[in-house]
């Protein structure tokens, strides 16, 4: 069996690069890892007949012979998926934007790494070479994922190869009116307050020069959709770097965000989930 997965907490950028991925392994099983963020578990929910995605639970392990990993090349953000990644005998590809190093369970050749805004767009440029017409769903998906990871095309990192693979999505179908619904969907009550809270506890650090938000709260109840909220912060304070984490769930969820690297400008985000034996 041929599976495609992604990070948890899966955002537009990883669930488009996911279908864009199925096209290139025809016959593969997209399977979701495990949480996701708000936005794309409505998205998914809706279109749930037409997308054809798997859940975790209902992918026989065992059965996998190829495992082709979207949007990271840390094992430890697969969910259920990472011990299918390290297992031996199971060939892994990897597909990834975030310029990280080769990791032990993929081989080099097997790992495709662009600098792109979105890695929906690699992916879209890869369709769009071998001619491989998506549904104007998946067109909307990838999109969705390319305006989500450039701030619609405004971040610094971006380059024409995200406008114009933007613009392939939208000669194939995107739909304008479902991309702003997702794009701008309102805050939960739950997450108005705790996006608040963040703001609220925000210190400033110097950090290779230039300012870093840093935001750490404990919270009483399991939320959802951390990257979003620091997504929006990002926009709303004009942050060089914001740095979220949340203990919630006896689990501490980190986030960060950032508009610039080392030498370079870009976006990037990361979740990290880890138990916790108790305090802070």
């Amino acid at each position: 069996m041929d599976v495609i997965t992604t990070h948890t907490n899966t955002d537009f950028d990883a669930l488009a690069s996911m279908l864009a991925a199925r096209r290139l392994y025809p016959g593969a099983v997209a399977a979701l890892p495990g949480s996701l963020n708000r936005n794309v578990r409505e998205f998914v929910r809706l279109h749930a007949d037409e997308l054809g995605l798997a859940e975790t639970g209902t992918v026989d392990h065992a059965a996998i012979e190829r495992l082709i990993v979207v949007e990271t090349v840390h094992a430890a953000r697969l969910g259920e998926f990472e011990e299918v990644a390290q297992r031996q005998g199971v060939e892994v590809f990897a597909f990834d934007h975030h310029g990280s190093e080769t990791p032990e369970w993929v081989d080099e050749g097997n790992l495709v790494v662009s600098d792109d805004g979105a890695l929906t767009t690699t992916l879209v440029g890869i369709l769009a070479e071998r001619e491989i017409e998506p549904t104007p769903l998946e067109a909307t998906a990838f999109a969705l994922g390319i305006h989500e990871d450039t701030g619609s095309l405004t971040y610094p990192r971006v380059s024409q190869r995200d406008a114009d693979a933007r613009a392939w999505c939208l000669r194939h179908g995107a739909q304008q009116e479902t991309i702003a619904r997702y794009l701008h969907s309102p805050l939960g009550e739950e997450e108005r307050a705790l996006f608040e809270a963040l703001l609220g506890a925000v210190e400033t650090h110097g950090a290779g020069g230039f300012d870093v938000l840093v935001a750490a709260v404990a919270w009483p109840e399991y939320v959802d959709g951390i990257s979003t909220l620091v997504h929006k912060a990002v926009d709303l304070t004009d942050a060089r770097a914001f740095v979220a984490l949340v203990e919630m769930d006896e689990r501490v969820v980190c986030v960060a965000r950032t508009r610039v690297a080392a030498g370079s400008s870009e976006t990037s985000s990361c979740t990290v989930s880890t138990s916790q034996s108790g305090g802070r």
